[in-house]
Order: C-alpha cells, then structure tokens, then sequence
C-alpha cells in the first residue's frame, strides 16, 4: 500500500513512501511453482541457454502477478505525480523572475576603449552573440578571447568576428578582453545581468579601418558640410544638368552620376563611405552627395543594406530610314 503524505506535494516524499512499502524481491524459489525442481550443477537441464522443463516454467499469470508487485503504482497515482513534478518546475521557474526583454543594439565605439567600455547584458539560459565591424562595415576578425569561465564564451570558425556568451550561472558579473586583428590594444567589454533585459545581439561599430575594408568605402576627398543648394533642388525633383541617372539596387532611392561623384536620394542614412553633403526635407527624405563609388552601406529602418549603383545601357538607336 502507498502511504500518502500530505505535505507540500514533493516528489521525493511521495517516492519514499512507496519504496518503503514495497515487499521483498521475490526468488527464485518463491517464483518457481509449487513441485517444480531446480536441475543441480552437472545434471540435464543446468547447462545454460536450453529451456529444457517447459512444463515445470513459472506460467504467465504468475509472471504477470510478480511484475505487478514490483510495480505498486496505478494510472492515477501516476498521473498525480507526474502533476506534482510540474507543480514544482513551474515555482522554481517563477523563482528565476519574469522573461527578460530581448533587444538586438548597435553601438559604436572607439577602437581603444576611449568613449567608454560598451555593457553587455546577459543573463543565464539566454546566448548573447556579439560581433565586431569597423567604419565601413565591413567584418573584423577576432584573434583572441579572454573571459571567466562562467559567461560560457564560445566561438566558430565560420564567423571570426562573432563571439557568443551564455553564462551558467544567474547575476555573473564580470569583463572580457577581445583582441581584434591587426590592434595592439583589446576591446573590453563589460559583461553582467541587467534587470528585465538581455541582449540578444550587439553589433560592435569601430571608428578604424580593419583588415577586410574595401578601399571603395574610403574613396572621396574633401569633409561633410551641410547645407547644398544642389541638393535642395535635387529633393524638389530636379536634377543638375549633366547628371546622369543609374540604377539603384538593394535600397529604396534615387542616384545620379554627376562628374566624379554620385547623386542618392533615399529615406535611409548613408553609412560608409561618409557623405559630402547632405540635405533632408520634411517628408525624411535625404539627398547625398557621394564619392563616386559603385556601392554604399545604407542602414534603413535600422537593417543595414548594401546599395548598388550600375550604369543604364545605352538604348539601341533605330535607324535612319533612307
């Protein structure tokens, strides 16, 4: 018989108390039919492998008797069981507090920590990736990681500049020291649990050039100054004579070739390369004037894009009827 205690619905309580009651293991001799012989060492019958007294075998009700007595539980005490154990996961669940709100950020910094060190939020049961990317967006290769073993850093081969945190524990507090390729001083990062928050994903922005920039992205001359008539008029729809219009893949806008530079009108804001002048209507719309290049990092709606521009082919002219 179970022995049910009431007491704050425990498992274990519940176990113990079935244990407790469970009669002896039967043996073989309590198993073995009443008359039936057990063959010596050295008769027929003992060799191993041969059933060789099939009339003299334990039948099936009995079999189904002695399993039935190891097995003291029924359906329903089962099933509250099986309630219990959910009862307890769920109060050690609501004991860890509310779900976090995740959040993707961006963040730029000083390649040397000067505008400060960058706080990561993590928090146990949650991975945290966080990448690294320099002035033109382009990836940043990671030499080297140090952490406390308890953020559970991780990180892949197929993407050198991502690395992952999942701590193992809850309010881990602590720092990291990233080395970058090709810099002499590390990237550190504060790391700890923030209340109601965790980062999912934190994209690192540096104000250097790293090994994969593409010296595209670093073409023009010449700084940013507001303020342009051109592209005022550009924004009211009409474009400077000798401007050349071109094809814009992989954002919303408008471009022109006008000279050595490039004419972009779009609802995005221009990453890399940095532009010449800018102009903004009341509409948000932007107008660019851009080195000369054949492509641009735009971030839009906070999604960085790749922008293409490609040359218009030349229609084919019918010819003159003579």
């Amino acid at each position: 018989m179970i022995r049910w205690v009431k007491k704050a619905g425990l498992l274990t309580v519940l176990v113990a108390s079935a244990v407790a009651s469970l009669p002896e293991r039967p043996t073989a001799q309590d198993a073995r039919p009443e008359g039936a012989q057990v063959a010596e060492p050295g008769q027929p019958g003992a060799s191993l492998g041969k059933d060789v007294w099939p009339d003299k075998a334990m039948t099936d009700e009995a079999a189904a008797a002695a399993g039935r007595s190891r097995l003291p539980f029924t359906t329903e005490q089962i099933e509250l069981l099986g309630l219990l154990l959910q009862q307890h996961q769920a109060a050690t669940a609501r004991a860890r507090g509310p779900e976090p709100a995740g959040r993707v950020r961006r963040v730029r910094l000083d390649a040397l920590g000067a505008s400060g060190v960058p706080g990561i939020a993590v928090r146990a049961g949650y991975v945290t990736s966080v990448g690294f990317f320099d002035r033109t967006g382009a990836p940043w290769p990671i030499d080297g990681v140090l952490a406390d073993e308890r953020f559970g850093m991780s990180k892949r081969d197929s993407s050198p500049h991502l690395v992952h945190f999942s701590p193992s524990k809850r309010w881990v507090v602590g720092n990291a020291s990233v080395m970058l390729e090709g810099l002499a001083e590390p990237v550190m990062l504060l790391l700890g649990e923030r209340d109601g928050v965790a980062d999912f994903r934190v994209d690192l922005r540096l104000a250097g050039a790293g090994p994969n920039a593409d010296p595209l992205a670093e073409a023009g001359e010449g700084g940013f100054h507001a303020g342009s008539d051109l592209l005022l008029a550009l924004l009211s729809g009409e474009a400077p004579a000798g401007a050349v219009p071109v094809d814009v893949e992989g954002i919303d806008g408008r471009a022109w070739r006008f000279g050595k530079e490039l004419l972009l009108v779009t609802r995005g804001h221009v990453l890399s390369p940095g532009p010449r002048a800018a102009e903004r209507d009341s509409s948000g719309r932007w107008a660019y004037r851009l080195p000369g290049v054949p492509y641009a990092m735009v971030s839009e709606d906070g999604r960085e894009s790749r922008a293409a521009f490609q040359e218009r082919p030349e229609m084919p002219r019918p010819a003159r009827e003579k």
